[in-house]
């Protein structure tokens, strides 16, 4: 009876978290991941913010140097250093401990010796190969950048800055590899047709104006890049190719917003971004556009069920996240989280718009 009651008591303890029950060849025996940790923007001014985001497997504990002494295995947090800063992520059980760094560069400062690589990197070729499979067959990613010291792509993860992969998607599927460095990063996409699968959404991986502020009689670039799409269009101007740019001479003051619609037979995609423009007798307004970040728990799931989206804004009037997944109107900073369980592979698309412009992050969520 005695033997009942202890064996009662330490399974009680064990779900209530306050000890741990090792099972022998279970993941407390096996070292933690870091599968991703890191920080977007890597290179900031003064004053402003970066996301740092990470997610790491099989760790009873985490932790990030400087600032944060307790993390969930999944996460984002918005800091702002006054000089450059080496974080430091350390994944811990009884097996050991894992470490991850990441470097955020504040312009002016001093900080953490560092050589980062000059100018933006350059994604020099992304391809599948084949790029049209039949269900259950596989193809191979392969890549090539310059410039960069880190590479991702999604639903892969974490990358060389070269290489190949084999991947084996059950639905048409939207690969985008993204190169970057201390200064900045870049974006391309490759897309692998399965054969009697359903067509993922399109996804616009870029959609800017430069300048986003000038002045009446001044001139604006509009510049766009969107993958998987069978057509785009621009509100008021009518069809575009799916990469280009335009000159845009306003006519008026004030806030002017411009549309990017992206479409296949899956659906479509929005994108928006928006211009300042001001009296050619007034000082126009000066600031940056909005911090945005949106990060999946997990690139693939099965049908029926169910991934978290999790995003973290700052500096932004307005954010959305599209399908019908967030609308928020008068924001300084938000983050949050929220459950999508859609039945088909879905592009998930962050806007936080500020009078400024917008700044977008895409997620894939695969299902299979």
């Amino acid at each position: 009876m005695r033997n009942v009651i202890f064996i009662a008591v330490i399974l009680m303890l064990a779900a209530t978290g306050c000890i741990t029950i090792d099972m022998g060849d279970g993941a407390a025996n096996k070292a933690p991941v870091v599968l991703t940790f890191t920080v977007s923007p890597a290179s900031i001014g003064q004053g402003e913010a970066a996301v740092l985001s990470w997610e790491v497997q099989n760790a009873s504990s985490v932790s990030i140097d400087p600032g944060i002494s307790a993390a969930a295995s999944i996460g984002a947090e918005k800091v702002s250093p006054v000089s450059t800063t080496t974080y430091v992520l350390t994944a811990s059980n009884k097996a050991g401990s894992t470490r991850s760094t990441a470097l955020l560069t504040v312009a002016g400062t001093g900080g953490i010796p560092q050589t980062p690589a000059s100018g933006q990197p350059v994604i020099v070729s992304f391809s599948a190969s084949p790029s049209s499979i039949n269900p259950g067959s596989s193809s191979v990613l392969s890549w090539t950048t310059s410039n960069a010291t880190g590479a991702r792509i999604s639903g892969v993860g974490n990358v060389g800055t070269s290489g190949t992969t084999s991947v084996n998607p059950t639905s048409t599927t939207t690969y985008i590899l993204e190169a970057t460095n201390a200064s900045s990063s870049v974006s391309a996409a490759t897309v692998i047709v399965v054969a009697g699968a359903t067509t993922s959404l399109p996804t616009v991986l870029s959609f800017t104006a430069s300048p986003s502020s000038v002045t009446l009689g001044g001139s604006t670039l509009l510049s766009w890049s969107v993958a998987n799409a069978s057509s785009v269009s621009l509100q008021g101007y009518g069809p575009v190719q799916a990469s280009g740019s335009l000159t845009i001479y306003p006519s008026s003051t004030g806030t002017i917003t411009f549309e990017l619609t992206a479409q296949n037979a899956a659906g479509y995609s929005n994108a928006s971004t928006a211009i300042m423009v001001s009296s050619s007798n007034t000082t126009p307004p000066t600031g940056s556009r909005p911090v945005a970040a949106l990060y999946i728990s997990s690139p693939s799931i099965a049908s029926g069920g169910s991934a978290t989206l999790i995003w973290v804004t700052s500096g932004a009037s307005s954010i959305a996240i599209d399908n019908g997944v967030k609308s928020l109107v008068g924001i300084s900073g938000a983050s949050g989280s929220v459950s999508v369980s859609p039945s088909f592979t879905t592009t998930y698309t962050l806007t936080a718009t500020n009078a400024y412009g917008s700044t977008y992050d895409s997620k894939v969520l695969t299902v299979y």
